[in-house]
């Protein structure tokens, strides 16, 4: 009998053959697929801030999720999508502009890729330039230097892009605590009534969007919206009446809530902004590893969940929209995340690492006459009540379990849309405006699209020691010393953590600080690094040689 060692040397191997493989898959996207695209669809794009797959549709028997797991019913659903990077600006830049981090150079929020990678042709741009009126609700780019103040417009955008007045208050003392006084606090149940403005920023994003649709429908327009919703995102600060949901003494912890004996101390995230809050500064946690109190942990997760769900209250009632508008049969509806988030395991709180419970999100798309063939005088989306206990949950549509990227979405929107195929990038792209380096999705969408156990999942996460530090969890740019890079199969995990140079953007792959290789088949938490220096430093090498070259 084979030694464990030998097996997962052997997995190596595969991998490295597979990523060859996957370039060569690539040049499928020079021809249409059998199923096509679909001329003068809209694009409705739903983008979400921190949700991991706590969805109702990714078998979670806990989160009540009803509207988005109707949105899932009739789309196909990749259960293993990851993101490139597990914080919000990076990560938005890189679908939305169709390249990784490492090309837009873009690894925290402190600079715009126009300026200071490229002159990139992003999604939104693209659908713009071929008579498509592009709007932008709520977060989409992330706000700030990243989208060079504007959102990136007019490049990207028909109309300057809505933001809701009541974002401001989102981080200020708006939270009532237990002493009757208002604080900034990370748990943060209100009564909506009683909060600056009277309202919260993603039910007047869902007023917005549905204000743009009714204009887009009574112009007959095609239209490309994405709408970006804030929650779960911390602060937890929702309707409170969304608690009653998730009774806190059904609330259990993390099953992996301990950090794992062999982790390298670089991997740690010390979720450091959720020090920041004034809830959870007063129970005086020690740094780096201190665990939160028990009963503490179970709000969090308690407040997480009710967040869920009070977002899935306003996708339903966008969608509802959409149906009550009679778009649903013209509109290509996508759903993702812009990473996960982590309620506890491994001891952490927040994305910021490369983790499936950080990297892997929730991906959907729903496509008319492709994801479902209904007719037109049947309804495909009702609004479902998340606090009628009579809820079925309807099964997915097509289930996909390749690992996918979030880097694909922009030439699978495009080409779903039937909009001309994007080019590949070539190896440096710093000079090309438009092409991409994610692998279209298409072929997963046709009758005959079959699951392709080569595909893999690339994702990286910078670090400015080899311990935690206060800014582990979000460096700048200048203070980055080393970069982890993940390869994510079907079966495992492998990540070196290397040595990087922040003024010239390269990584010395030569400088090895921490190597992890988990197999997710029988340690789907990824508790377990096995990786061993005298089998596997060579093979990865080569793997991660192949990837930065």
């Amino acid at each position: 009998m084979k030694s464990p060692d030998y097996y997962i040397l052997g997995l190596l191997c595969l991998l490295f053959v597979s990523s060859h493989i996957t370039d060569g898959l690539a040049t499928r996207r020079q021809q249409k697929s059998a199923a096509g695209g679909v001329t003068g669809m809209n694009v409705l794009l739903i983008i979400v801030d921190d949700l991991r797959i706590s969805l109702g549709c990714y078998g979670d028997n806990i989160v009540k999720s009803p509207n988005i797991d109707q949105l899932a019913s009739e789309s196909v659903l990749f259960t293993n999508a990851y993101a490139q990077q597990a914080v919000c600006a990076p990560s938005r830049v890189s679908f939305l502009t169709g390249r990784r981090p490492g090309t837009t150079r873009l690894f925290d929020f402190n600079s715009y890729w126009r300026e200071h990678a490229g002159n990139y042709s992003t999604l939104p741009q693209y659908f713009k330039e071929h008579g498509y009126v592009t709007m932008s609700v709520g977060k989409v780019f992330h706000p700030g230097i990243s989208s060079n103040r504007s959102d990136d417009y007019p490049y990207s955008w028909s109309v300057r892009p809505y933001h809701p007045s009541s974002e401001k208050y989102e981080n200020t003392k708006t939270c009532r605590g237990k002493d009757g006084q208002l604080h900034a606090n990370l748990i943060c149940p209100v009564n909506v009534s009683q909060v600056p403005e009277g309202t919260l920023p993603d039910i007047q994003s869902t007023e917005e969007a549905i204000r743009l649709l009714k204009g887009a429908k009574q112009q007959n327009s095609s239209f490309f919206l994405a709408v970006g919703y804030h929650k779960p995102h911390i602060p937890f600060r929702f309707p409170k009446e969304f608690l009653k949901l998730y009774p806190i003494e059904n609330i259990s912890l993390a099953s992996d809530p301990d950090i794992p004996k062999n982790l390298p101390p670089v991997a740690y995230n010390p979720w450091t902004d959720i020090r920041k809050r004034e809830d959870v500064q007063a129970l005086n946690i020690s740094f780096p590893y201190g665990p939160i109190p028990p009963h503490f942990q179970r709000l969090i997760r308690q407040s997480y969940y009710a967040s869920v769900s009070y977002l899935d209250s306003q996708v339903g009632q966008l969608l509802s929209a959409v149906e009550n508008l009679e778009l649903a049969n013209d509109t290509i509806i996508v759903f993702a995340s812009d990473h996960g988030w982590s309620l506890g395991e491994h001891g952490e709180w927040a994305k910021y690492s490369n983790f499936d419970v950080a990297t892997r999100v929730p991906l959907m798309f729903y496509v008319p006459g492709i994801t479902t063939t209904r007719r037109t005088q049947q309804n495909i989306f009702t609004y479902i009540d998340p606090f009628n206990i009579e809820i079925m949950i309807k099964p997915p549509g097509k289930v996909m379990k390749d690992p996918v990227e979030l880097v694909s979405l922009y030439s699978t929107i495009a080409e779903l849309a039937q909009l001309p195929l994007l080019p590949d990038c070539p190896v440096p792209s710093f000079h090309v405006d438009l092409c991409t380096e994610g692998r279209s999705l298409l072929p997963y969408f046709t009758i005959s699209g079959e699951e392709n156990a080569e595909t893999v999942a690339y994702s990286s996460y910078p670090r400015p020691s080899d311990t935690p530090q206060w800014n582990s969890d979000l460096p700048d740019l200048r203070d980055i010393r080393i970069m982890g890079y993940s390869i994510r199969t079907s079966d495992y995990r492998l990540t070196l953590w290397v040595g990087y140079n922040p003024v010239t953007f390269e990584a010395n792959i030569t400088d090895i600080h921490a190597q992890e290789l988990y197999l997710v088949k029988t340690d789907p938490n990824q508790d377990n690094n096995l990786f061993n220096k005298s089998l596997h430093y060579d093979i990865a090498q080569k793997l991660f040689g192949h990837i930065l070259k």
